[in-house]
């Protein structure tokens, strides 16, 4: 029997006032993590990229992520170093982003626990004009994971 994985706010959002816009990306990321969550491996943390929001006057991706905890411990500390690309277009070029998310911003993280994590990407030849990527077109790879419970 798997464990279902639940989708919580983290600690910094936990005060913010729902939008029915936010509340209905919710349910959606629920229902994924209900569908699919029990796919995804034991003993790590998982990226999942739910949609990319590109704004060409700005130059910048908002790129929705789900963070799973599948670590089989629970965490308040998440390092990570996201670097994201576009399958159909080799010249988009994304600054790779550094993710410290400490306890302020996370509180407690259980495992089998996930959170919406929005991030905000400087990016270079993605288009024309402002456009939403699905996650089939956005490529996206972690490294330096470090995950831990900071007494």
């Amino acid at each position: 029997m798997m464990e279902k994985i639940e989708l919580i706010l983290p600690k910094a959002h936990q005060k913010v006032q729902i939008t029915p816009a936010m509340q209905r990306e919710m349910d959606d990321v629920q229902r994924e993590l209900l569908d699919k969550g029990n796919r995804l491996d034991e003993g790590k943390i998982h990226v999942i990229i739910s949609k990319g929001f590109y704004k060409h006057d700005k130059k910048m991706m908002t790129i929705a992520t789900v963070i799973v905890n599948k670590t089989n411990q629970d965490i308040n500390t998440l390092k990570m170093t996201l670097k994201f690309g576009l399958r159909d277009n080799v010249k988009a070029q994304f600054a790779p982003m550094n993710a410290m998310l400490d306890e302020e911003f996370l509180g407690l993280l259980k495992n089998n626990q996930a959170f919406i994590l929005h991030i905000n990407v400087p990016v270079k030849d993605v288009g024309e004009g402002d456009h939403v990527f699905e996650p089939r077109d956005i490529v996206g790879q972690i490294d330096n994971v470090e995950y831990f419970i900071q007494h």
